[in-house]
């Protein structure tokens, strides 16, 4: 559930932040922003519910431009040495090394083609680092779609009310009326994730047999430049390419599955082997772990354990908070920035008087944070 009213956006939040009073009431502490991607030039919107984890070059720009000016940007690097030795248990608890107030970290997750073709190009304008987190898929040769997304897209592609039975998967499903593709999605990806990925593939095929797709019909997401820039995750050679500019990698599961619908050999595979697959592609230490979709609903303390055990410093969440006294370094909370914020209400949010006022108004209930899976 959004929080936001259309008097909060266009009154509230644009007054304050011209007053100055969201940057000078921000959470001292160090803010953690999520982006999931910028929209390749002249992209046309398919779906909102798809679409709106990305946003548009220029509102990236201004939002960067304004933590700037208003903000502390550090790098991925310094929130690194801050988190392992600040946080209880820390490596280095007689160190209390200091970060500048009002610290902002960016992040983005999934790796898609278009961080590297739109969003690093005016990272590298602003002189700013980002932690991109990717998938196993990213150290293969060849690119191809998330999982979660070619499904979305299947289901949008199909004609009429939706239907579905995949025995050996113990799915069955419908019928999915169109105005219900959305909630019948979810319940697919909630099905399909325990599976690892090659079964996975195996249910996917399946389910566009059934929904009687023609043959190549995603091949357009392939060979369209600009639809490949929006739906393709990097290839190896991408992702070196995205390390060679400065930026940091961490892991964001082999797969991107719901982990808390794993089984624990599976979830352990999922976050130990993305980071020895990404270091081997990359030759180089791969320190951070962001969890797929990454909410409470998704997340489970196992996960964060087992994140541990993988030998990662940190891993982040995907919903909304603040980084108190005391933390989990590996349950981070981020901001995460959609395609419909404007940029007081982008201040609102990374401010932390988002997260305050909804905790007062509606007594902290944050389980309905969004994900970077498509908004509901």
């Amino acid at each position: 559930m959004r929080f936001v009213t259309p008097v909060l956006k266009h009154v509230v939040f644009p007054a304050l932040s011209k007053s100055g009073y969201l940057r000078h009431s921000a959470n001292a502490g160090p803010v953690v922003v999520t982006y999931h991607g910028v929209f390749p030039a002249g992209y046309k919107i398919r779906n909102s519910a798809l679409d709106g984890n990305l946003v548009h070059a220029d509102s990236l720009r201004r939002q960067l431009q304004l933590l700037k000016k208003r903000y502390h940007l550090i790098s991925p690097e310094d929130f690194r040495q801050w988190c392992v030795q600040v946080s209880p248990g820390g490596k280095y608890p007689a160190k209390q090394p200091s970060l500048p107030p009002h610290s902002i970290l960016l992040t983005c997750d999934d790796a898609l083609r278009n961080t590297l073709t739109e969003m690093v190009p005016i990272l590298q304008e602003l002189g700013l680092t980002c932690l991109f987190f990717a998938t196993g898929a990213s150290a293969d040769e060849t690119p191809s779609m998330l999982w979660y997304e070619e499904l979305y897209l299947m289901l949008l592609e199909a004609r009429g009310p939706v239907t579905l039975s995949l025995p050996d998967a113990n799915l069955f499903i419908g019928p999915i009326a169109p105005s219900d593709k959305h909630v019948g999605w979810w319940n697919l990806v909630e099905k399909l994730s325990p599976f690892d990925r090659e079964s996975r593939r195996g249910f996917l095929d399946q389910i566009c047999a059934k929904l009687k797709l023609p043959a190549g019909w995603q091949n357009r997401f392939i060979q369209n430049p600009n639809l490949a820039a929006r739906f393709l995750t990097l290839d190896a050679v991408g992702l070196r390419q995205l390390a060679a500019a400065g930026m940091t990698i961490g892991a964001h599961s082999l797969s991107h599955p719901i982990l808390a619908r794993t089984s624990d050999e599976l979830a352990w595979r999922e976050i130990s082997e993305s980071r020895i697959i990404l270091e081997k592609s990359l030759a180089q230490t791969v320190w951070a772990f962001g969890y797929p979709f990454g909410n409470p609903a998704t997340v489970t303390r196992r996960d964060a354990q087992l994140a541990a055990q993988a030998g990662f410093d940190c891993a982040f969440m995907n919903a909304a908070g603040l980084l108190g006294a005391r933390f989990n370094r590996f349950a981070l909370p981020r901001v995460h920035i959609t395609a419909d914020m404007n940029l007081s209400e982008f201040e609102a949010h990374i401010s932390g008087f988002y997260h305050l006022l909804r905790r007062r108004l509606l007594g902290g209930d944050e389980r309905n944070t969004t994900t970077d899976a498509p908004a509901s």
